[in-house]
Protein backbone atom coordinates (compact mmCIF):
# COMPACT_ATOMS: atom_id res chain seq x y z
CA UNK A 1 0.00 0.00 0.00
CA UNK A 2 1.20 3.26 -0.83
CA UNK A 3 1.50 5.87 2.65
CA UNK A 4 -1.77 7.68 1.60
CA UNK A 5 -4.27 4.60 1.24
CA UNK A 6 -4.72 4.57 5.04
CA UNK A 7 -5.48 8.17 5.38
CA UNK A 8 -8.09 8.90 2.26
CA UNK A 9 -10.10 6.89 0.42
CA UNK A 10 -7.66 7.61 -3.07
CA UNK A 11 -9.83 7.81 -6.38
CA UNK A 12 -9.55 10.20 -9.24
CA UNK A 13 -13.24 11.32 -11.09
CA UNK A 14 -14.58 13.61 -13.64
CA UNK A 15 -17.70 15.78 -12.14
CA UNK A 16 -20.10 18.48 -13.59
CA UNK A 17 -21.13 20.12 -10.59
CA UNK A 18 -18.20 22.46 -9.67
CA UNK A 19 -17.91 23.53 -13.55
CA UNK A 20 -18.17 26.95 -13.39
CA UNK A 21 -19.00 29.82 -15.66
CA UNK A 22 -16.68 32.92 -16.16
CA UNK A 23 -16.52 35.18 -13.21
CA UNK A 24 -17.78 33.22 -10.63
CA UNK A 25 -15.72 33.27 -7.50
CA UNK A 26 -13.92 30.35 -6.11
CA UNK A 27 -12.85 29.76 -2.18
CA UNK A 28 -9.37 28.09 -1.32
CA UNK A 29 -9.94 24.52 -0.95
CA UNK A 30 -9.31 22.70 2.68
CA UNK A 31 -8.06 19.38 2.65
CA UNK A 32 -5.06 16.58 3.79
CA UNK A 33 -1.73 17.66 3.43
CA UNK A 34 1.36 16.12 3.74
CA UNK A 35 2.71 16.65 7.26
CA UNK A 36 6.61 15.95 5.95
CA UNK A 37 7.21 17.07 2.33
CA UNK A 38 10.10 14.60 2.56
CA UNK A 39 8.32 11.68 4.69
CA UNK A 40 4.57 10.61 3.10
CA UNK A 41 5.12 8.00 6.28
CA UNK A 42 4.63 10.81 8.73
CA UNK A 43 0.61 10.95 7.79
CA UNK A 44 -1.10 14.09 7.04
CA UNK A 45 -2.76 17.13 8.82
CA UNK A 46 -5.62 19.11 7.79
CA UNK A 47 -6.05 23.24 6.33
CA UNK A 48 -6.41 24.72 3.92
CA UNK A 49 -4.04 24.91 0.51
CA UNK A 50 -1.27 27.25 0.58
CA UNK A 51 -0.20 26.22 -3.29
CA UNK A 52 -3.10 27.07 -5.62
CA UNK A 53 -2.35 27.07 -9.01
CA UNK A 54 -4.36 27.88 -12.21
CA UNK A 55 -3.94 25.35 -15.05
CA UNK A 56 -4.42 27.02 -18.62
CA UNK A 57 -6.44 24.83 -20.60
CA UNK A 58 -8.88 24.88 -23.48
CA UNK A 59 -12.08 22.08 -23.73
CA UNK A 60 -14.45 21.13 -26.42
CA UNK A 61 -18.34 19.81 -25.93
CA UNK A 62 -19.30 16.33 -28.01
CA UNK A 63 -22.38 16.97 -29.81
CA UNK A 64 -23.97 14.61 -32.47
CA UNK A 65 -25.85 11.64 -31.28
CA UNK A 66 -24.44 9.08 -28.64
CA UNK A 67 -22.63 6.25 -29.80
CA UNK A 68 -23.49 2.51 -29.14
CA UNK A 69 -21.90 1.23 -25.97
CA UNK A 70 -19.22 -0.84 -26.81
CA UNK A 71 -18.78 0.64 -29.83
CA UNK A 72 -15.56 3.10 -30.39
CA UNK A 73 -15.21 6.03 -32.22
CA UNK A 74 -12.47 6.37 -35.32
CA UNK A 75 -10.77 9.55 -36.49
CA UNK A 76 -13.46 10.70 -38.55
CA UNK A 77 -16.51 10.43 -36.21
CA UNK A 78 -14.88 12.08 -34.21
CA UNK A 79 -13.57 15.32 -35.43
CA UNK A 80 -17.82 15.42 -36.73
CA UNK A 81 -18.57 14.58 -33.02
CA UNK A 82 -16.59 17.78 -31.75
CA UNK A 83 -19.50 20.82 -31.44
CA UNK A 84 -17.08 23.94 -30.42
CA UNK A 85 -14.38 25.23 -27.96
CA UNK A 86 -14.28 27.49 -24.54
CA UNK A 87 -11.24 28.84 -22.49
CA UNK A 88 -10.59 26.50 -19.06
CA UNK A 89 -9.35 27.22 -15.89
CA UNK A 90 -8.51 23.51 -14.33
CA UNK A 91 -7.85 24.90 -10.80
CA UNK A 92 -4.90 23.01 -8.60
CA UNK A 93 -4.46 22.49 -5.17
CA UNK A 94 -0.84 21.44 -5.35
CA UNK A 95 0.00 20.52 -2.55
CA UNK A 96 -3.46 18.46 -1.91
CA UNK A 97 -2.61 17.13 -4.92
CA UNK A 98 0.83 15.94 -3.58
CA UNK A 99 -0.51 14.44 -1.00
CA UNK A 100 -3.31 12.43 -2.81
CA UNK A 101 -2.19 11.39 -6.48
CA UNK A 102 -0.18 7.96 -5.60
CA UNK A 103 -1.25 6.09 -7.33
CA UNK A 104 -4.15 7.24 -9.12
CA UNK A 105 -4.19 10.99 -9.79
CA UNK A 106 -5.63 13.75 -8.37
CA UNK A 107 -8.92 13.63 -6.69
CA UNK A 108 -10.25 16.78 -3.78
CA UNK A 109 -7.10 19.14 -5.69
CA UNK A 110 -9.42 19.36 -8.65
CA UNK A 111 -12.78 18.89 -7.96
CA UNK A 112 -13.30 21.98 -6.12
CA UNK A 113 -13.37 24.28 -9.06
CA UNK A 114 -12.90 24.36 -12.79
CA UNK A 115 -13.80 27.62 -14.85
CA UNK A 116 -14.86 27.62 -18.62
CA UNK A 117 -15.53 31.11 -20.51
CA UNK A 118 -19.25 31.55 -21.77
CA UNK A 119 -19.28 31.82 -24.98
CA UNK A 120 -18.41 28.25 -27.33
CA UNK A 121 -16.30 28.80 -30.71
CA UNK A 122 -17.76 26.06 -33.25
CA UNK A 123 -15.17 24.11 -35.31
CA UNK A 124 -17.00 25.70 -38.39
CA UNK A 125 -15.85 29.05 -37.16
CA UNK A 126 -12.12 27.40 -36.24
CA UNK A 127 -11.39 26.28 -39.87
CA UNK A 128 -9.56 28.72 -41.08
CA UNK A 129 -7.24 28.97 -38.40
CA UNK A 130 -6.29 25.62 -38.55
CA UNK A 131 -2.51 24.62 -38.47
CA UNK A 132 0.31 22.69 -37.56
CA UNK A 133 0.97 21.70 -34.12
CA UNK A 134 4.36 22.77 -32.48
CA UNK A 135 5.18 18.65 -32.90
CA UNK A 136 4.90 19.23 -36.74
CA UNK A 137 4.44 15.06 -36.86
CA UNK A 138 3.94 12.34 -34.75
CA UNK A 139 6.64 9.75 -36.18
CA UNK A 140 8.80 8.81 -33.18
CA UNK A 141 7.08 6.96 -31.95
CA UNK A 142 4.25 6.17 -34.56
CA UNK A 143 1.19 6.30 -32.86
CA UNK A 144 -1.25 3.15 -32.47
CA UNK A 145 -3.49 2.89 -35.96
CA UNK A 146 -6.71 3.58 -33.87
CA UNK A 147 -5.71 6.96 -32.46
CA UNK A 148 -3.41 8.00 -36.08
CA UNK A 149 -4.77 11.42 -38.18
CA UNK A 150 -4.24 11.81 -41.48
CA UNK A 151 -4.92 15.07 -41.30
CA UNK A 152 -2.92 15.52 -37.76
CA UNK A 153 -3.41 19.00 -37.14
CA UNK A 154 -4.65 21.81 -34.62
CA UNK A 155 -5.44 25.19 -34.11
CA UNK A 156 -3.59 28.41 -34.42
CA UNK A 157 -5.69 29.94 -31.06
CA UNK A 158 -3.25 32.49 -29.04
CA UNK A 159 -4.09 32.35 -25.21
CA UNK A 160 -2.91 34.44 -22.61
CA UNK A 161 -3.11 34.15 -18.55
CA UNK A 162 -3.24 37.02 -16.59
CA UNK A 163 -3.28 37.88 -12.57
CA UNK A 164 -4.92 40.84 -11.81
CA UNK A 165 -4.06 41.19 -7.89
CA UNK A 166 -6.24 42.48 -5.02
CA UNK A 167 -6.47 46.43 -5.57
CA UNK A 168 -5.10 46.49 -9.46
CA UNK A 169 -7.27 47.64 -11.91
CA UNK A 170 -6.28 45.45 -14.39
CA UNK A 171 -4.28 42.24 -14.76
CA UNK A 172 -0.58 41.39 -15.84
CA UNK A 173 0.47 38.78 -18.77
CA UNK A 174 1.97 35.83 -17.10
CA UNK A 175 2.04 33.24 -20.06
CA UNK A 176 0.96 33.32 -23.43
CA UNK A 177 1.03 30.07 -24.98
CA UNK A 178 -0.98 28.66 -27.99
CA UNK A 179 -3.27 25.58 -28.51
CA UNK A 180 -0.86 24.19 -31.09
CA UNK A 181 1.32 23.67 -28.24
CA UNK A 182 -0.55 20.13 -27.39
CA UNK A 183 1.23 17.30 -28.88
CA UNK A 184 -2.33 15.20 -29.19
CA UNK A 185 -5.65 16.71 -31.10
CA UNK A 186 -8.72 16.97 -29.90
CA UNK A 187 -10.26 14.47 -32.21
CA UNK A 188 -7.33 11.97 -31.10
CA UNK A 189 -8.62 12.89 -27.46
CA UNK A 190 -12.20 11.94 -27.99
CA UNK A 191 -10.84 8.89 -30.20
CA UNK A 192 -8.58 7.70 -27.14
CA UNK A 193 -11.64 8.49 -24.66
CA UNK A 194 -14.17 6.37 -26.41
CA UNK A 195 -11.64 3.61 -27.12
CA UNK A 196 -12.94 1.63 -25.32
CA UNK A 197 -16.55 1.93 -26.12
CA UNK A 198 -17.80 4.67 -23.34
CA UNK A 199 -20.62 6.00 -24.48
CA UNK A 200 -19.87 9.90 -26.04
CA UNK A 201 -23.67 11.99 -25.63
CA UNK A 202 -24.33 15.10 -26.38
CA UNK A 203 -22.93 18.38 -23.68
CA UNK A 204 -20.27 15.80 -23.15
CA UNK A 205 -17.38 18.53 -21.72
CA UNK A 206 -13.40 17.37 -22.26
CA UNK A 207 -10.83 19.38 -21.34
CA UNK A 208 -7.56 19.32 -23.13
CA UNK A 209 -4.87 19.31 -20.03
CA UNK A 210 -2.36 21.98 -19.67
CA UNK A 211 -1.52 23.88 -22.75
CA UNK A 212 2.46 24.95 -22.26
CA UNK A 213 4.83 25.74 -25.20
CA UNK A 214 8.62 25.23 -24.79
CA UNK A 215 9.28 28.96 -23.80
CA UNK A 216 9.45 29.14 -20.02
CA UNK A 217 6.66 32.81 -20.94
CA UNK A 218 4.48 29.60 -22.68
CA UNK A 219 4.39 27.38 -19.37
CA UNK A 220 0.75 27.22 -18.23
CA UNK A 221 0.50 27.05 -14.57
CA UNK A 222 2.18 28.56 -11.77
CA UNK A 223 3.65 25.20 -11.09
CA UNK A 224 5.83 25.56 -14.17
CA UNK A 225 6.19 29.36 -14.32
CA UNK A 226 7.51 29.06 -10.53
CA UNK A 227 9.19 25.90 -11.33
CA UNK A 228 7.74 24.30 -8.38
CA UNK A 229 8.14 27.56 -6.01
CA UNK A 230 11.76 27.78 -6.79
CA UNK A 231 11.91 31.06 -8.50
CA UNK A 232 9.42 34.17 -8.38
CA UNK A 233 7.25 35.09 -11.23
CA UNK A 234 6.37 39.08 -11.44
CA UNK A 235 3.09 40.71 -12.17
CA UNK A 236 4.23 43.04 -14.80
CA UNK A 237 6.39 46.21 -13.21
CA UNK A 238 3.88 46.44 -10.35
CA UNK A 239 6.34 45.17 -7.95
CA UNK A 240 4.74 42.41 -6.91
CA UNK A 241 5.39 39.23 -7.42
CA UNK A 242 3.94 35.01 -7.10
CA UNK A 243 5.34 32.07 -6.44
CA UNK A 244 1.55 30.47 -6.17
CA UNK A 245 -1.70 32.27 -5.73
CA UNK A 246 -3.00 34.83 -3.30
CA UNK A 247 -6.56 35.59 -1.98
CA UNK A 248 -7.75 38.26 -4.02
CA UNK A 249 -6.10 37.31 -6.62
CA UNK A 250 -8.05 37.24 -9.95
CA UNK A 251 -6.59 34.65 -12.80
CA UNK A 252 -7.85 36.39 -16.45
CA UNK A 253 -7.60 33.80 -19.16
CA UNK A 254 -8.67 34.86 -23.01
CA UNK A 255 -7.98 32.96 -26.12
CA UNK A 256 -8.45 34.41 -29.99
CA UNK A 257 -7.46 33.45 -33.46
CA UNK A 258 -6.61 36.03 -35.87
CA UNK A 259 -5.81 35.82 -39.70
CA UNK A 260 -5.51 38.65 -42.24
CA UNK A 261 -8.58 38.76 -44.43
CA UNK A 262 -10.66 36.34 -41.84
CA UNK A 263 -10.94 39.04 -39.22
CA UNK A 264 -10.54 37.53 -35.40
CA UNK A 265 -12.86 35.00 -33.53
CA UNK A 266 -12.76 35.67 -29.96
CA UNK A 267 -13.34 33.18 -26.92
CA UNK A 268 -13.65 36.24 -24.41
CA UNK A 269 -12.93 35.29 -21.27
CA UNK A 270 -12.53 32.78 -18.57
CA UNK A 271 -11.85 34.74 -15.02
CA UNK A 272 -12.38 33.71 -11.09
CA UNK A 273 -11.11 35.73 -8.33
CA UNK A 274 -9.74 33.14 -5.20
CA UNK A 275 -11.76 33.82 -1.90
CA UNK A 276 -10.45 32.75 1.24
CA UNK A 277 -11.13 29.14 2.54
CA UNK A 278 -14.03 28.67 4.18
CA UNK A 279 -14.08 27.27 7.79
CA UNK A 280 -14.69 24.13 8.87
CA UNK A 281 -18.26 23.65 10.24
CA UNK A 282 -18.97 27.48 8.48
CA UNK A 283 -22.59 26.66 6.86
CA UNK A 284 -23.67 28.70 4.05
CA UNK A 285 -26.84 30.80 4.70
CA UNK A 286 -30.27 29.14 3.70
CA UNK A 287 -33.26 30.93 2.04
CA UNK A 288 -35.31 32.86 4.59
CA UNK A 289 -32.77 32.48 7.49
CA UNK A 290 -31.67 35.62 8.90
CA UNK A 291 -28.04 37.16 7.82
CA UNK A 292 -25.88 37.08 10.98
CA UNK A 293 -22.47 37.86 8.98
CA UNK A 294 -20.37 41.10 10.47
CA UNK A 295 -19.03 43.12 7.52
CA UNK A 296 -16.13 45.02 7.69
CA UNK A 297 -15.67 44.26 11.62
CA UNK A 298 -18.71 46.08 12.59
CA UNK A 299 -21.96 46.62 10.23
CA UNK A 300 -24.39 44.11 9.88
CA UNK A 301 -28.49 44.15 9.18
CA UNK A 302 -28.47 45.84 5.97
CA UNK A 303 -31.30 46.83 4.64
CA UNK A 304 -32.03 48.88 1.46
CA UNK A 305 -35.22 51.55 0.58
CA UNK A 306 -35.44 51.43 -3.28
CA UNK A 307 -37.79 51.94 -5.81
CA UNK A 308 -37.78 49.72 -8.86
CA UNK A 309 -37.94 52.76 -11.28
CA UNK A 310 -34.54 54.03 -9.68
CA UNK A 311 -31.77 54.14 -11.60
CA UNK A 312 -29.70 55.45 -8.14
CA UNK A 313 -31.12 52.49 -5.98
CA UNK A 314 -30.46 50.14 -9.00
CA UNK A 315 -26.71 51.16 -8.14
CA UNK A 316 -26.62 50.41 -5.15
CA UNK A 317 -28.29 46.97 -5.41
CA UNK A 318 -25.65 46.01 -8.00
CA UNK A 319 -22.31 47.34 -5.45
CA UNK A 320 -23.91 45.31 -2.92
CA UNK A 321 -24.05 42.19 -4.89
CA UNK A 322 -20.55 43.05 -6.24
CA UNK A 323 -19.28 43.28 -2.57
CA UNK A 324 -21.30 39.87 -1.20
CA UNK A 325 -23.49 41.65 0.79
CA UNK A 326 -26.77 40.09 2.20
CA UNK A 327 -29.15 42.64 2.45
CA UNK A 328 -33.18 43.22 3.16
CA UNK A 329 -34.96 45.01 -0.15
CA UNK A 330 -37.39 47.29 1.17
CA UNK A 331 -39.83 48.37 -1.76
CA UNK A 332 -40.54 52.04 -2.06
CA UNK A 333 -43.78 52.62 -3.55
CA UNK A 334 -42.70 56.52 -4.96
CA UNK A 335 -46.23 56.09 -7.47
CA UNK A 336 -48.04 56.18 -4.48
CA UNK A 337 -46.18 58.94 -2.53
CA UNK A 338 -44.66 56.13 0.02
CA UNK A 339 -41.56 58.70 0.38
CA UNK A 340 -43.36 61.08 1.70
CA UNK A 341 -44.33 59.59 4.17
CA UNK A 342 -43.68 60.43 7.94
CA UNK A 343 -41.65 57.62 8.68
CA UNK A 344 -39.96 57.38 5.30
CA UNK A 345 -39.18 61.06 5.77
CA UNK A 346 -37.00 60.82 8.84
CA UNK A 347 -35.17 58.70 7.20
CA UNK A 348 -34.12 60.90 4.27
CA UNK A 349 -35.57 64.06 4.68
CA UNK A 350 -34.89 64.99 0.58
CA UNK A 351 -38.19 61.76 0.31
CA UNK A 352 -35.92 60.18 -2.51
CA UNK A 353 -34.37 56.57 -3.05
CA UNK A 354 -32.12 55.06 -1.79
CA UNK A 355 -31.62 54.89 1.33
CA UNK A 356 -29.22 52.22 2.55
CA UNK A 357 -30.41 50.90 6.79
CA UNK A 358 -27.44 49.13 8.84
CA UNK A 359 -26.82 49.02 12.18
CA UNK A 360 -22.95 49.83 13.77
CA UNK A 361 -21.95 47.27 16.27
CA UNK A 362 -19.51 49.71 17.33
CA UNK A 363 -21.01 52.61 18.50
CA UNK A 364 -24.35 50.49 18.74
CA UNK A 365 -26.44 52.84 16.53
CA UNK A 366 -28.39 52.53 13.17
CA UNK A 367 -26.95 54.27 10.59
CA UNK A 368 -29.07 55.71 7.53
CA UNK A 369 -27.46 56.98 4.47
CA UNK A 370 -28.68 58.20 1.38
CA UNK A 371 -27.38 59.71 -2.35
CA UNK A 372 -25.79 56.45 -4.35
CA UNK A 373 -22.76 57.66 -4.44
CA UNK A 374 -21.92 58.66 -1.23
CA UNK A 375 -23.26 54.53 -0.38
CA UNK A 376 -21.16 53.33 -2.84
CA UNK A 377 -17.90 55.27 -1.81
CA UNK A 378 -19.08 53.31 1.93
CA UNK A 379 -19.07 49.80 1.01
CA UNK A 380 -15.95 50.37 -0.37
CA UNK A 381 -13.74 52.13 2.27
CA UNK A 382 -15.58 49.92 4.82
CA UNK A 383 -15.54 46.65 3.39
CA UNK A 384 -12.87 44.95 1.81
CA UNK A 385 -14.59 41.68 0.46
CA UNK A 386 -16.10 41.27 -3.18
CA UNK A 387 -15.21 42.87 -5.86
CA UNK A 388 -13.35 46.03 -5.95
CA UNK A 389 -15.65 49.12 -6.73
CA UNK A 390 -12.80 51.45 -7.42
CA UNK A 391 -9.24 51.23 -8.35
CA UNK A 392 -6.39 51.77 -6.63
CA UNK A 393 -4.07 53.77 -8.39
CA UNK A 394 -4.72 57.76 -7.62
CA UNK A 395 -5.52 58.66 -11.38
CA UNK A 396 -7.37 55.91 -12.01
CA UNK A 397 -9.83 56.39 -9.51
CA UNK A 398 -10.06 60.00 -10.00
CA UNK A 399 -11.13 58.52 -13.72
CA UNK A 400 -13.76 56.28 -11.89
CA UNK A 401 -15.06 59.51 -9.94
CA UNK A 402 -15.41 61.61 -13.31
CA UNK A 403 -16.82 58.98 -15.57
CA UNK A 404 -19.24 58.32 -12.32
CA UNK A 405 -20.61 62.11 -11.88
CA UNK A 406 -20.74 62.88 -16.05
CA UNK A 407 -23.69 60.22 -15.23
CA UNK A 408 -24.94 60.52 -12.17
CA UNK A 409 -24.65 64.96 -12.44
CA UNK A 410 -24.61 64.98 -16.30
CA UNK A 411 -27.07 62.36 -17.52
CA UNK A 412 -29.35 61.26 -14.83
CA UNK A 413 -31.13 63.88 -13.40
CA UNK A 414 -32.41 64.77 -17.10
CA UNK A 415 -34.19 61.54 -17.17
CA UNK A 416 -36.38 62.76 -13.95
CA UNK A 417 -39.68 62.87 -15.48
CA UNK A 418 -41.42 65.29 -13.15
CA UNK A 419 -38.80 67.78 -14.18
CA UNK A 420 -39.02 67.23 -17.56
CA UNK A 421 -42.62 68.08 -17.15
CA UNK A 422 -41.63 71.20 -15.45
CA UNK A 423 -39.75 71.83 -18.46
CA UNK A 424 -42.56 71.84 -20.29
CA UNK A 425 -44.76 73.56 -17.97
CA UNK A 426 -41.95 76.37 -17.87
CA UNK A 427 -41.81 76.97 -21.36
CA UNK A 428 -45.52 76.56 -22.31
CA UNK A 429 -44.66 73.80 -24.49
CA UNK A 430 -41.92 75.04 -26.46
CA UNK A 431 -39.53 72.82 -25.14
CA UNK A 432 -40.93 68.99 -25.37
CA UNK A 433 -39.42 67.36 -22.19
CA UNK A 434 -38.70 64.26 -23.49
CA UNK A 435 -36.98 65.06 -26.51
CA UNK A 436 -34.87 68.04 -24.44
CA UNK A 437 -33.99 64.73 -21.91
CA UNK A 438 -33.21 62.08 -24.31
CA UNK A 439 -30.36 65.22 -26.34
CA UNK A 440 -29.03 65.68 -23.25
CA UNK A 441 -28.35 62.11 -22.20
CA UNK A 442 -26.87 61.55 -25.40
CA UNK A 443 -24.69 64.30 -25.20
CA UNK A 444 -23.27 63.38 -21.53
CA UNK A 445 -22.96 59.18 -23.07
CA UNK A 446 -20.92 60.68 -26.39
CA UNK A 447 -18.33 62.76 -23.65
CA UNK A 448 -18.32 59.88 -21.64
CA UNK A 449 -17.24 57.47 -24.64
CA UNK A 450 -14.75 59.31 -25.30
CA UNK A 451 -13.11 59.50 -22.14
CA UNK A 452 -13.32 55.79 -21.70
CA UNK A 453 -12.35 55.32 -25.21
CA UNK A 454 -9.27 57.37 -24.76
CA UNK A 455 -8.41 55.73 -21.54
CA UNK A 456 -8.54 52.14 -22.71
CA UNK A 457 -6.66 52.75 -26.22
CA UNK A 458 -3.39 52.49 -24.30
CA UNK A 459 -3.85 48.76 -22.91
CA UNK A 460 -2.18 45.94 -23.73
CA UNK A 461 -4.82 43.64 -21.81
CA UNK A 462 -8.20 44.86 -21.78
CA UNK A 463 -10.68 43.38 -19.92
CA UNK A 464 -14.47 43.91 -20.61
CA UNK A 465 -15.66 46.37 -18.26
CA UNK A 466 -15.70 49.81 -18.47
CA UNK A 467 -12.22 51.25 -17.42
CA UNK A 468 -10.96 48.32 -19.03
CA UNK A 469 -10.15 45.69 -16.22
CA UNK A 470 -11.99 42.45 -15.62
CA UNK A 471 -14.23 43.56 -12.81
CA UNK A 472 -16.93 45.78 -12.65
CA UNK A 473 -16.48 49.44 -10.85
CA UNK A 474 -18.38 52.55 -9.67
CA UNK A 475 -18.35 53.38 -13.41
CA UNK A 476 -19.74 50.10 -14.63
CA UNK A 477 -22.16 50.47 -11.99
CA UNK A 478 -23.93 54.09 -13.07
CA UNK A 479 -23.87 52.74 -16.78
CA UNK A 480 -25.88 49.68 -16.53
CA UNK A 481 -29.43 51.80 -15.12
CA UNK A 482 -28.29 55.10 -17.41
CA UNK A 483 -28.00 52.95 -20.48
CA UNK A 484 -31.66 51.34 -19.61
CA UNK A 485 -33.12 54.60 -18.67
CA UNK A 486 -31.43 56.43 -22.02
CA UNK A 487 -33.31 53.50 -24.13
CA UNK A 488 -36.36 53.88 -22.63
CA UNK A 489 -36.40 57.46 -23.74
CA UNK A 490 -34.88 56.99 -26.68
CA UNK A 491 -31.66 58.72 -26.36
Amino acid sequence: LQPNWLHLPVGYHGRASSVFPTGTPVHRPSGQLQKDKDDQTQGSTFGPSRLMDFELEMAFFVGGPANQAGYRLDISEAKNRIFGFVLMNDWSARDIQKWEYVPLGPFTSKNFATTVSSWIVTTMALEEFTCTTSAKEQTDPLPLEYIQDPSYSSYNINLDVAIMADGMSHGETVCKSNFANLYWNAAQQLVHHSVTGCVMKPGDLLASGTISGSDVAAFGSMLELSWRGSREVPLGTTGQVRKFLKDGDTVIMTGWCEKEGYGRVGFGECSGKILPPVALGEKPLVEGEKDTNTYGGRYKDFKLYSFWKSSSSWRVRIALEAKGIAYENIPIDMVKQENQSDDYVKRNPMSQVPVLEFTDTVNNTCVQLSQSIAIIEFLEESITIGSKLLPVDPVDRAVARQASEIINAGTQPLQNLPFLKKIETMSEGKIQGLKFGASNIRKGLVALEKILATRRAGMANKGPFALGGFCPTVVDICLIPQLYNARYQGA
